[in-house]
């Protein structure tokens, strides 16, 4: 049995209700890697690896002419710039409410994807 990356989400949604930026910073990456994974998954990608993964998935996603996909790429490409302030960026302030729309988003992300 493969994981299941939906449960980085849940992860995400205990992450975000503790006192302190660490945690709300690993709440957005946890969310965004949730919903991207199972993006991944879903598209064949098998062939490529390496951070270029990302921008080749979400633009899988943006450039089909699925209308449901597309706004599955538009809010990918979103969350995934919030992951990368809460990665890379230390001088952003990364708050609860930030963590708590990133959960939010992936939850809506993963339900447009079991659509």
């Amino acid at each position: 049995m493969s994981f299941d990356w939906a449960n980085y989400i849940k992860l995400a949604e205990e992450l975000a209700k503790q006192p302190h930026e660490s945690y709300w910073r690993s709440s957005v990456s946890r969310a965004y890697y949730g919903v991207f994974c199972t993006a991944r998954d879903r598209k064949d990608t098998s062939s490529f690896s390496g951070g270029k993964i990302h921008e080749i998935v979400i633009n899988s996603y943006k450039n089909s002419t699925n209308s449901n996909e597309q706004y599955i790429g538009f809010l990918l490409d979103k969350l995934r710039k919030s992951r990368n302030q809460a990665d890379y960026d230390g001088e952003r302030r990364i708050d609860k409410n930030i963590a708590e729309r990133a959960v939010v988003s992936a939850k809506n992300i993963l339900w447009k994807l079991n659509k």
